[in-house]
């Protein structure tokens, strides 16, 4: 992989967690009930966010603008709000496994200086799918 194809996915990753941290705090208009479910994982893409942050000043990145990937993130829980709420983290635990494929594929290429945030942003996927799995109902 290049180096712009890597830096490209590490600022594809922080622009995510960014509209990811908006789309969990967006979801509790939809499910109230779930609020502090809902800022828990919040508060982890953003920390996850910040984290990332470093490499984005690192390799002087330019993401989007904070409100377009709170916006981003905010559509994104409108589209999910219609759904029953296992339902959302049945189909979450499922298609966040390819985030948490993706990401050890960046941190397994990525050069060892980088290598604490990348391990951050694979371990912080496998447990939202945790936190998602012990949500479902057994």
């Amino acid at each position: 992989m290049t180096a712009a194809a890597y830096t490209a996915q590490v600022l594809a990753a922080y622009e995510g967690e960014v509209a990811g941290a908006a789309y969990f705090e967006s979801l509790i208009a939809a499910y109230p009930r779930q609020a502090t479910f809902l800022e828990k994982c919040a508060a982890l893409e953003r920390d996850t966010a910040q984290k990332l942050s470093v490499l984005v000043r690192k390799y002087k990145l330019t993401p989007q603008s904070q409100r377009a990937l709170e916006e981003r993130g905010a559509a994104d829980a409108r589209m999910e709000s219609g759904r029953e709420w296992e339902e959302l983290l049945g189909q979450s635990v499922t298609s966040y496994a390819q985030y948490v494929d993706q990401f050890r594929a960046l941190e397994s290429i990525g050069p060892a200086e980088d290598q604490a945030v990348l391990a951050a942003l694979s371990a912080h996927e496998v447990q939202l799918i945790d936190w998602m799995r012990s949500q479902i109902a057994p």
